[in-house]
């Protein structure tokens, strides 16, 4: 049987800053599962997902590319392309925002 439950794996290679890389995951919530290895299989806060994108754009920008992320259960693009009509309202809502009638940039008060 497949695991469902929504998890990310991420796996550490070479990296040179400790302090940042440790401080982010622990940041994360993520336990450890071996060595190198992370997972983080609950819920998490606004604080945790910001510490794992900073995690992310960290290992981006580094040369080494330290942290490896896996998703569980993997990416299905069918699904969106199933809810294409769904997602198509969903992205056109910007434009439907009251806040933008009264934005600093067309000289009206903001609320």
């Amino acid at each position: 049987m497949t695991d469902t439950t929504p998890a990310v794996k991420l796996k550490l290679g070479f990296f040179e800053d400790f302090l940042t890389v440790a401080g982010l995951l622990k940041d994360t919530g993520a336990r450890r599962v071996d060595s190198r290895d992370f997972v983080i299989d609950k819920p998490m806060s606004a604080a945790e997902v910001v510490a794992l994108v900073q995690l992310l754009v960290y290992s981006h920008n580094d040369a080494n590319r330290p942290v490896r992320a896996a998703t569980t259960p993997r990416l299905n693009e069918r699904t969106y392309r199933d809810r294409s009509e769904e997602l198509y309202d969903w992205w056109g809502t910007v434009d439907q925002k009251p806040w933008l009638n009264s934005s600093p940039s067309n000289g009206q008060p903001t609320a």
